[in-house]
């Protein structure tokens, strides 16, 4: 009787922690549809505040944490320069960092200066009416891993389905408002370069 008390109580245990599991996954996003567009995307022109970095990806993570913990209030971005596909992992070239300011807006002074005493660099970058986008969830830790293993393979499907000519790939994270936004522009690709990134 006992035993059937306790394995019962296990059960019951191993039950709730899936559930909860499951749950977790679930407002984070896991079954987001993801639609992938073309047109104006939500950022537009942005100054920011960036590292350049060369190695696999996955490893930006570390970055963005560094980042968020310089100025939490601040969207962060990425620019991807690579196909992973074509590129080894440790070649691959891309930047990480803050959105200091938007549009016409001028960059608060302190927050520059204790970026660019970190080693971040700035950057004015356009914004563009033509680019191939999607948002996704961002409410959770694993609202990334989930965006970052459905969102691009749907951006790549798009694009090489049309033949576009697209990129580089640019994410924003806008913790605030609870999503993600991903992009690859269809026109200025150059202006996305940053000088330690060699444009194609």
């Amino acid at each position: 009787m006992d035993t059937d008390i306790v394995l019962l109580g296990i059960i019951g245990l191993i039950v709730a922690v899936v559930v909860g599991i499951l749950v977790y996954a679930i407002h984070s996003g896991l079954f987001h549809k993801v639609t992938v567009t073309t047109g104006a995307p939500p950022i537009g022109k942005f100054t920011g505040a960036y590292k350049h970095f060369r190695g696999p990806y996955r490893d930006s993570g570390a970055t963005f944490r560094a980042v968020g913990r310089i100025c939490p209030d601040k969207k962060c971005f990425g620019v991807w320069y690579d196909d992973p596909d074509l590129v080894p992992p440790a070649k691959l070239r891309w930047i990480t960092g803050a959105i200091v300011a938007e549009g016409d807006q001028k960059p608060d002074p302190e927050t520059v200066t204790a970026l660019q005493n970190k080693g971040y660099k700035i950057q004015d970058f356009p914004g563009v009416a033509r680019a191939v986008k999607t948002s996704y969830p961002f409410v959770t830790t694993l609202s990334i891993f989930l965006a970052v293993m459905r969102v691009y393979s749907a951006l790549d499907d798009y694009i090489k389905t049309r033949g576009l000519e697209a990129g580089p790939f640019v994410d924003v994270y806008d913790r605030a408002n609870s999503v993600s936004h991903f992009m690859a522009p269809l026109e200025h690709h150059d202006l996305f370069y940053v000088p330690e990134v060699k444009k194609p």
